[in-house]
């Protein structure tokens, strides 16, 4: 079943809205989630040098995404979500309770495809695997994508410029 929901809602249907960033740093190995598995994450797609730059530059979002929550810094979380936040479709404050019984989270990005074009907008859609570990010590696995959006038509300004997460299309794996 594919949820197009981020990530925090997922999680709310599946376990009460818990599913958070990248390891949080406790200093004890046990609290952290074992890493996630490999999986079928779509093959790399060929990519210049330019397009290479830019496809990494969204996926330091979503590792900087996953690091705020993480850091219990969910308005800087947020803001990296399109329209500062509101593509999240909810509030700062359904964002944030979202993310109670969370533990711990590992994100694993996948290979970067194309970046594509639409009406002066670029679009990448980055594969990615999630480990959770709620306040209850279950685990959790995920897999899907996040699209991730940026302006380039003229007279966008610099924060319409950044990669933004403009979707996430996440579901359950079992095992």
């Amino acid at each position: 079943m594919k949820w197009q929901w981020f990530v925090p809602s997922l999680i709310l249907a599946a376990l009460s809205w818990s599913l958070t960033g990248c390891q949080k740093s406790r200093g004890a190995d046990d609290q952290k989630i074992p890493p996630v598995a490999s999986s079928p994450i779509p093959p790399d797609t060929t990519l210049t040098e330019s397009e290479a730059a830019d496809a990494n530059a969204a996926k330091s979002v979503l590792v900087a995404y996953y690091d705020a929550i993480n850091h219990q810094e969910y308005p800087r979380a947020y803001a990296l979500w399109a329209s500062k936040g509101e593509a999240s479709g909810k509030t700062l404050e359904e964002f944030t309770s979202g993310f109670a019984k969370t533990e711990s989270v590992q994100l694993t990005p996948g290979q970067l495809g194309r970046i594509e074009g639409a009406a002066g907008s670029r679009y990448i859609e980055i594969p990615v695997m999630i480990g959770a570990r709620l306040s209850d010590g279950t685990e959790q696995r995920f897999r899907g994508t996040y699209t991730l959006r940026r302006s380039v038509v003229d007279g966008a300004t610099p924060e319409q410029r950044q990669w933004r997460i403009y979707t996430a299309h996440i579901e359950e794996v079992s095992g």
